[in-house]
């Protein structure tokens, strides 16, 4: 794919895949965050309206994830506590798990706690190696494979799809997805990512993250792009070693790629990675 996405190109790729429209209460939400002096009280009364939201939010704000060690009692105290990025990002992961919500959802929870916890993982590695933006990283994280779910609806055969692809040593995760489906979950969740109006910068990286050889230019307009998709795929890394102590193809795609950007070497990184498992404790 070139650096310049042809939208009318990629349309025909989709391939049936509906593209789920973006919620009235984000683009709120957003079009307050937006403004020079955007009120805590406005995004407060936006959140509240929606009951079942608003009482998510504060579940996961009193989750282990992100406790203060105090318990929060109200979205104002989570907003106080937490920062308007963090609760928004709270939003967004919640409006986008109702969005997906379908006849797939059995068995998908594992998808949702993975998705999240690559998104703070993402966020944390930001932070530590200051290449992007914590909340770019975390927004990235969260929606990177938000077009894997779409694609379940579409088609009955995309978790062996997914399987084969995630085994594949010599060609690109997508191009087996191409092959067997005719299109694939970075173009399903660029779309989504378009939609949902989220930052161009965050729409392109989405869209290549399975191409490493991003990592390989010198452009300095695509650095953004580039440092997602570096900063995920050592997210996706580390939880992989966390979670069942071994590693998987696309490291050993990217991990040459990924360490050359970040100018750390082999061994730095592998250091780094034994400091993020004792992170996620």
């Amino acid at each position: 794919m070139s650096a310049m996405i042809n939208e009318q190109q990629l349309q025909t790729m989709l391939n049936g895949v509906d593209i789920p429209p973006c919620p009235a209460v984000l683009l709120e939400l957003d079009a307050e965050l937006k403004k020079d002096d955007s009120d805590q009280r406005e995004l407060t009364r936006i959140i509240t309206k929606d009951v079942a939201l608003s009482g998510h939010v504060m579940q996961f704000a009193n989750s282990p994830a992100f406790s203060s060690g105090h318990k929060l009692v109200s979205v104002t105290q989570a907003l106080n506590v937490l920062g308007t990025r963090q609760v928004f990002n709270l939003v967004v992961s919640q409006l986008l798990k109702v969005a997906m919500a379908g006849k797939q959802d059995i068995g998908m929870d594992r998808f949702w706690e993975t998705s999240a916890l690559t998104a703070r993982l993402s966020a944390e590695i930001a932070r530590r190696l200051r290449c992007v933006r914590p909340d770019i990283a975390y927004t990235f994280g969260l929606f990177r494979d938000c077009g894997i779910p779409l694609l379940m609806r579409r088609f009955p055969n995309t978790k062996a799809v997914l399987a084969e692809a995630n085994a594949a040593e010599d060609v690109m995760f997508t191009e087996v997805e191409d092959r067997l489906l005719g299109t694939n979950h970075a173009v399903v969740g660029y779309f989504l990512a378009r939609r949902w109006f989220l930052p161009s910068e965050v729409a392109e990286a989405i869209m290549h993250h399975h191409d490493y050889r991003w990592l390989h230019q010198a452009d300095e307009s695509t650095r953004m792009v580039r440092a997602q998709i570096a900063v995920s795929v050592l997210a996706e890394h580390v939880i992989r070693l966390h979670t069942q102590g071994d590693g998987e193809q696309e490291w050993i795609k990217a991990a040459p790629a990924a360490c050359e950007f970040f100018g750390l070497s082999l061994g730095a990184v592998d250091d780094l990675i034994e400091d993020l498992r004792d992170w996620l404790g």
